[in-house]
């Protein structure tokens, strides 16, 4: 740890006697406050220190000895850092038309979208908020009015994936390079449709996503249909195994 506090790679956190403590230096205070939050709610468990990393970039290189033990919101597979729950948490609502995506120009990567939107705007409505002629911001509520949602990386990983699963729409999630804390328990076509970072394949996989959404239309109304027929209270039989079926 003492390598890591000399490095200056984030901020120095400690649990001791079920109090927390926090080095006064914070680059980012509201990022800070949400990491916090969440300590706060585990704040009974043994004594232990550790240093979060409140940047939108990782800060252990793969080349980088000792390693260190930095936990960061998201990384690369060329770096070491812990993935640890960014900062931010929002619940949202409803699901609706082919939708908007709005951000910053922190990336390159978002520039395919804008300029297909330029030239099919019935396919995708996308702009951005900063760094060129700035387009209204959506809050990120309203998103959940759209049937599609976009998430592109931004200096690092989004930040905005599972706040846009929350929405219930269709998300097209581009490129595998970024990754945070819960991406590797989630499967393409299961709760995504992956595209590629040049969004060469995004005409085609907009028709199959019209097939992805009617099929699971049809089977919600199938399955309402059933519970409405359903003349009996399902009883928990003790025999049979538990299980979770996480989707």
């Amino acid at each position: 740890m003492a390598d890591t506090l000399r490095s200056d790679v984030g901020t120095h956190y400690q649990i001791i006697n079920g109090k927390l403590y926090r080095e006064q230096n914070c680059m980012f205070p509201a990022r800070c406050s949400g990491v916090e939050h969440f300590i706060l709610q585990v704040i009974d468990r043994r004594d232990v220190e550790m240093v979060v990393n409140v940047w939108d970039y990782p800060q252990v290189p793969g080349w980088v000895q000792p390693i260190l033990p930095v936990r960061s919101f998201s990384k690369t597979a060329n770096y070491h850092d812990i993935m640890y729950p960014a900062w931010m948490f929002w619940e949202g609502g409803p699901a609706g038309p082919p939708g908007p995506s709005r951000g910053s120009r922190t990336s390159p990567e978002r520039d395919p979208l804008v300029l297909l939107s330029r030239e099919a705007p019935d396919l995708v409505d996308a702009e951005y908020t900063k760094n060129q002629p700035p387009a209204q911001e959506i809050p990120l509520v309203e998103h959940c009015q759209y049937k599609y949602l976009f998430n592109f990386r931004g200096v690092a990983a989004s930040f905005r994936l599972r706040h846009l699963f929350l929405c219930g729409s269709l998300v097209f999630h581009v490129g595998r390079e970024w990754m945070e804390f819960f991406y590797p328990q989630l499967l393409p076509w299961v709760h995504y449709i992956p595209v590629k970072q040049d969004l060469s394949d995004l005409r085609v996989l907009s028709l199959l996503s019209n097939i992805v959404v009617e099929y699971w239309s049809v089977f919600g109304n199938t399955l309402g249909k059933y519970l409405k027929i359903l003349k009996y209270t399902p009883m928990h039989l003790v025999q049979v195994l538990d299980f979770c079926c996480c989707c």
